[in-house]
């Protein structure tokens, strides 16, 4: 188990009204799309280690779908060029922490995996579920699922274990993403209480669990994921961005304590 947390919670989507609720989905300005907060050094060393040593958990990337990573990587490229803290060079960026990217020598939907603290997913539309369907992803830090359980699966399938998740919800997702525009990425968030901080934590459908109450009888951390929504120009992909957030009890302010505690689970 790695100890890797922020040392405070920005947001707290169980005490806001509209981040509360399915799908709570709210508008996002382009320079708000990757985020580096205060575990960015930390997270990043993981990342690069599970990319390393767990490439077959958290890559995957379907043959058709290459030239939609290809553009993430430019996208991602493009928007890290404006960060001071990084360094372009040929092919070659520095990273916020030092280390050194070589964008010639990975596929480049793990290079732009490893360029910002967001796992980043493609999803396409596919005219046979009339959905659209996951392709591809870097997903270093899964919270309760697996890639290879999701991979080619449209999003009423991949959300069946949710059980609010009902078809309504999933009709009014699907019309969200039909609708997304380039000039328009969303987000959403959602949250679960966990026994320990693990960012890693892949787990099967079949052994699915929620969010138990009995953690606040002792340490527990809480573990929010902001996750974006954001089209392609030429290949017309969604791109799904998760910016998880790992916080320790002592690391959150009383009222956000508190709400959670009237929350009934």
């Amino acid at each position: 188990m790695r100890l890797i947390c922020q040392k405070s919670l920005p947001i707290s989507p169980w005490d806001n009204e509209i981040t509360s609720r399915l799908p709570g989905i709210q508008p996002l300005k382009k320079d708000s799309l990757f985020l580096q907060d205060d575990a960015f050094c930390k997270q990043m060393e993981y990342r690069d280690i599970l990319i390393r040593q767990n490439r077959e958990k958290v890559f995957k990337l379907h043959t058709k779908s290459y030239a939609v990573a290809e553009e993430l990587l430019n996208f991602v490229l493009d928007k890290v060029a404006l960060n001071q803290d990084y360094s372009l060079s040929g092919r070659t960026v520095v990273r916020p922490d030092g280390k050194k990217v070589f964008l010639d020598q990975d596929n480049p939907l793990i290079s732009a995996g490893r360029l910002v603290q967001e796992d980043l997913l493609i999803m396409e539309w596919d005219n046979e579920t009339n959905e659209h369907v996951l392709r591809g992803g870097v997903l270093c830090f899964p919270a309760l699922w697996t890639l290879e359980e999701k991979m080619n699966k449209p999003m009423s399938r991949i959300h069946r274990p949710v059980n609010h998740y009902t078809e309504k919800i999933s009709k009014l997702v699907q019309r969200m993403f039909t609708n997304l525009k380039v000039e328009t990425p969303l987000w959403r968030a959602n949250w679960y209480l966990y026994d320990d901080p693990e960012l890693f934590s892949p787990q099967k459908e079949e052994f699915s669990q929620t969010t138990r109450k009995a953690f606040f009888e002792g340490d527990f951390w809480v573990r929010v994921e902001r996750q974006t929504l954001f089209r392609m120009p030429k290949t017309n992909a969604i791109i799904f961005g998760i910016h998880t957030y790992v916080v320790a009890r002592t690391g959150l302010t009383s009222f956000q304590i508190a709400s959670l505690k009237k929350i009934k689970l």
